[in-house]
């Protein structure tokens, strides 16, 4: 199984020449999201939201988290012509895939926080979605943040742990080969991916090597079960699809679900290749799949087959009485030349009928609340949030201040209270049996709350 990388590579480039064509006008509406850095400065960051004009007021937004969505991608459009608005950020480098679970998880809540405050956005009907890097964001912000009414993660990281530790044992294969490279052949960038054993992983790995180091300086560290959606499963409280291949070898499935642990290693791997969660030295915590820490009743797990061909578009089903969907594409074993997927070229993964039926419903019917959520909720009004660290004294209106945590908290609450009122009061009485070193910030929370 070889690829032709230059080809690959050729046409994407030219894809990404091509622009937005719709029979319909479209707002572009650039903004800037400022947001208090982990250590406290203040940034700044572009964002853009398209608009439909044929949309009515006040209208559902799709918000693309992490990466940016360029104009040619085909799904910009079909939201577009579903009457959604859409949200994604600007001016993507690589860089921010090294800040995964720090300033770059800031600055995503920030924007969703000011997405969801324009004045023509349905703030209780936006989906979250996004894609790897985007996924694994994508559940993030789900752990966070009530108000959401769906989130859709693509091929997401589930194990934040695991799969940096994965990255660097598969690297480790790609590193051997490029030891016997001369100089010439490693400037031949292409070239030089071509004659790897795992290339495009071995393209991508570097942009996350400073959270493996932050890993081996802090291992200790409460941030990485924070930072691994697989350990947040209890603060999840809203619905959520993820869509994964068998065939991953960026983000090995094991993670999400261990069903297809058995035959996972391709022909092409080299021996002694690694992709399951046993195979590496984990705490238990991190050894759970994603699908071992959902609630089995409220979980629909379905096999589809893998698209055949280039392009070739793939409507995601979904189980719209559960409220965990994972959909997983069969494409067989693990092989190095692959990426999400065997198939490097492929159309559209369409989850628009499930956005549809959760926008209908919106986030007053498909949210729920659990103690583990409502505990975070108070940890981030206290400002004692490892994951949005809190600051004062800098700047009150910026995201990232204490002030704007403890509104947000209270705005994110007191929608969720005028339809379940009955039942954040039992989750406050729970939560303060369970945490007593929250009951007075719960107590202020209602005072608040009225």
């Amino acid at each position: 199984m070889k690829r032709d990388l230059r080809r690959l590579m050729a046409m994407l480039s030219e894809a990404g020449t091509r622009q937005l064509e719709l029979p319909f006008g479209v707002e572009k509406r650039d903004l800037e999201v400022p947001y208090l850095t982990r250590n406290g400065a203040i940034s700044r960051r572009p964002l853009r939201i398209y608009l439909p004009d044929h949309a009515p007021e006040p209208m559902p937004l799709v918000f693309i988290a992490h990466y940016e969505m360029p104009e040619h991608d085909p799904l910009l459009g079909m939201y577009l012509r579903m009457g959604w608005a859409v949200s994604t950020c600007l001016q993507h480098v690589q860089e921010y895939n090294s800040q995964l679970m720090g300033d770059n998880l800031v600055f995503n809540s920030a924007a969703l926080t000011m997405v969801r405050k324009q004045p023509d956005i349905d703030r209780t009907r936006i989906v979250v979605s996004g894609g790897s890097a985007g996924g694994y964001m994508t559940m993030m912000l789900s752990v966070l943040h009530m108000g959401v009414c769906a989130s859709v993660s693509f091929s997401g990281i589930a194990n934040l742990v695991f799969n940096m530790r994965y990255m660097q044992a598969a690297n480790s294969f790609n590193l051997q080969v490029m030891a016997g490279l001369t100089e010439e052949e490693r400037q031949d960038f292409v070239g030089m991916l071509e004659k790897l054993p795992i290339p495009i992983l071995g393209a991508i790995s570097n942009q996350f090597l400073p959270i493996l180091m932050q890993m081996e300086q802090e291992p200790d560290s409460p941030m990485w079960t924070a930072a691994s959606p697989v350990c947040m499963a209890d603060r999840f409280t809203g619905p959520l699809l993820m869509t994964h291949f068998t065939s991953d070898v960026l983000v090995p499935i094991d993670q999400l679900t261990k069903r297809w642990s058995d035959g996972l290693n391709g022909e092409s791997l080299p021996e002694g290749y690694r992709l399951r969660l046993s195979e590496f030295p984990l705490p238990a915590h991190l050894q759970r799949s994603l699908e071992e820490n959902l609630p089995r009743a409220d979980l629909a797990v379905q096999t589809v087959p893998a698209p055949q061909r280039e392009g070739e578009d793939i409507r995601i089903p979904f189980d719209i009485s559960k409220r965990f969907n994972i959909v997983v594409f069969d494409e067989g074993a693990v092989e190095g030349v692959a990426g999400h997927s065997k198939q490097l070229q492929p159309g559209s993964y369409d989850a628009r009928a499930y956005m549809e039926a959760q926008i209908r419903r919106s986030c007053r019917e498909t949210n729920w609340l659990t103690a583990g959520k409502l505990a975070l909720m108070a940890e981030r009004y206290a400002g004692k949030c490892i994951l949005l660290p809190a600051h004062d004294g800098i700047d009150d209106q910026v995201y990232g201040s204490n002030s704007v945590h403890r509104r947000e908290v209270m705005e994110e609450l007191s929608l969720y209270a005028e339809d379940h009122g009955a039942d954040l009061r039992d989750k406050m009485r729970e939560v303060k049996q369970e945490r007593p070193d929250l009951a007075a910030v719960l107590d202020e929370i209602v005072e608040q709350l009225g």
